[in-house]
């Protein structure tokens, strides 16, 4: 019971720490959109808008450059709540979560954080055009990954459930097996008392 608490406390924090992440993205979603899958000659100003966006962002103030990292701070206390009850399912599902978590901030490193600094150094407008593509396709990238986190802890803790319910079923039928037989072993036990009586 105590292990399955715990699980459950490790899919709530994960949960919560990748759709933070999906808030965060959506917000960039509004200016990624036009520069991978919108015709440029229809939106002329998608990369002058999506400049200033990613330049403010990057002269935001430092304590909010930090809060992602209080988000991923909730997600490894999820993985640490779901690696202390090591099993076969928590090495699957909590393993697979695991690559795609290191995948995405591999895709953040390289890609985001290089764009970001082009934008904000770089007078070259197809330098500056090019990076914010590369940073566009990388946050698809990273909300695939995330998806791909939100899947396999829900399955997770469906899996989680169904076992834990079969547990229960067969502890119970185990009790109702039991009680029977001693049911029984009373009963033949009364009935050979009552035929040495007779006798």
């Amino acid at each position: 019971m105590a292990g399955e608490y715990m699980q459950s406390i490790k899919v709530t924090l994960i949960l919560c720490s990748c759709f933070f992440a999906y808030g965060t993205y959506w917000a960039d979603w509004a200016f990624d959109y036009f520069l991978l899958w919108a015709n440029p000659a229809e939106h002329p100003n998608a990369v002058s808008r999506a400049t200033l966006y990613y330049a403010t962002q990057s002269e935001a103030p430092n304590i909010l450059k930090y809060i992602p990292f209080a988000n991923l701070m909730i997600a490894a206390v999820g993985f640490s709540a779901g690696l202390a009850h090591m099993s076969d399912a928590n090495i699957l599902f909590d393993g697979a979560s695991l690559v795609l978590m290191l995948f995405g901030l591999s895709t953040h490193t390289t890609s985001v954080r290089p764009g970001l600094e082009v934008i904000t150094t770089s007078d070259n407008e197809e330098d500056i055009t090019a990076s914010l593509k590369n940073i566009a396709a990388a946050h698809f990238m990273i909300v695939l990954a995330i998806t791909g986190i939100i899947g396999l802890q829900i399955a997770h803790y469906f899996v989680m459930k169904k076992t834990a319910k079969a547990g229960r079923n067969s502890s119970s039928n185990n009790n109702i097996n039991s009680n029977s037989n001693n049911a029984a072993t009373g009963t033949t036990t009364a009935a050979i008392s009552s035929s040495k009586k007779n006798k």
